[in-house]
């Protein structure tokens, strides 16, 4: 953000934050209108965020206006001790397949749960769902009661953030090797295994098919629970947070679960897919949700028309 957007951002978020102005009356003064100022104020929090962090709010609460004036202390705090510096590091924008498969390396070498980790990074770019969603997958979400892999499986209506059913492929060796690694090691330390009965044991790997498929570090499934006191719309903290240190490690700048869908969405499109059925793979029910998920990185109109014949 250049330096008087964020001068201008800075003080539409104080009159929203310490005056109780809305977003609309935060901008008669600069002669903005509503969706500008929301834009602005929640650009500068995400940038502080990503560049000197916040660590009183997890990637939600940086754009839900409830858990800004939650926390308005800290993030006004982070907001007036904030500097850009300049030059500042090239964000990511989209990684290529090669890319992804580089800094999973670097997670396997740097991760305390590599293979987990690195199992993580893949169903993320390969699904493109969302931390909770990932969160609340389980070992039949990806297993066939004989073992094999379900390569198109069901983001099931109890998973999705929607409440709807949507298809959920399976189809990437890479993905598939690093889940695979990952079930093995589950197995061999018995997290999420099944009885101990003849049956049990050759089912689904000898895994439990209702447990989660990723665990904590502890064993454990991933917490979900509210936003907020005043926000009861259910979050995932620590997969979010687990996602967060897996990128850092992965040494990818500015990427964050929901950059990485949008990589998806862009990636599918580069591929052919049209809107529908983008939405349709990421769980998106409107066009517009999905034009704006694909941001405005179009490749130049000369690029496109070079070489037609």
């Amino acid at each position: 953000m250049k330096p008087e957007t964020i001068a201008k951002a800075r003080t539409m978020l104080a009159s929203v934050l310490i005056e109780g102005l809305s977003y609309r009356e935060a901008g008669v003064p600069f002669g903005l209108g509503r969706s500008t100022v929301e834009r602005s104020i929640k650009g500068l929090v995400l940038e502080v965020a990503r560049e000197r962090g916040i660590p009183e709010l997890d990637e939600d609460g940086l754009s839900c206006l409830p858990r800004l004036r939650q926390f308005r202390e800290p993030v006004l705090r982070a907001v007036d001790e904030y500097t850009p510096v300049h030059p500042r590091r090239k964000r990511i924008t989209l990684l290529e397949p090669d890319e992804i498969a580089a800094g999973a390396n670097r997670v396997r070498l740097r991760s305390e749960n590599a293979n987990r980790d690195v199992a993580l990074i893949y169903v993320l770019f390969c699904t493109g769902a969302k931390p909770i969603e990932i969160a609340r997958l389980e070992v039949r979400d990806y297993l066939n009661r004989d073992g094999s892999i379900r390569e198109r499986s069901e983001m099931r209506p109890e998973t999705s953030v929607n409440g709807r059913s949507r298809p959920l492929f399976f189809t990437s060796s890479r993905t598939c090797a690093a889940v695979d690694a990952y079930l093995v090691e589950r197995r061999r330390r018995k997290l999420g295994v099944a009885g101990s009965s003849a049956t049990n044991c050759e089912a689904y790997r000898g895994l439990d098919p209702s447990s989660a498929l990723f665990l904590t570090e502890g064993g454990w499934r991933f917490e979900i629970g509210g936003r907020g006191p005043n926000d009861q719309r259910e979050t995932c903290r620590l997969m979010i947070a687990t996602l967060r240190s897996i990128f850092k490690r992965a040494g990818w700048t500015g990427v964050t679960a929901q950059s990485a869908r949008r990589m998806v969405a862009r990636r599918l499109a580069d591929k052919g897919a049209e809107g529908a059925q983008v939405g349709e793979i990421l769980g998106l029910s409107s066009s517009r949700a999905v034009r704006r998920l694909l941001g405005s990185n179009r490749r130049p109109l000369e690029n496109l028309a070079r070489e037609l014949v």
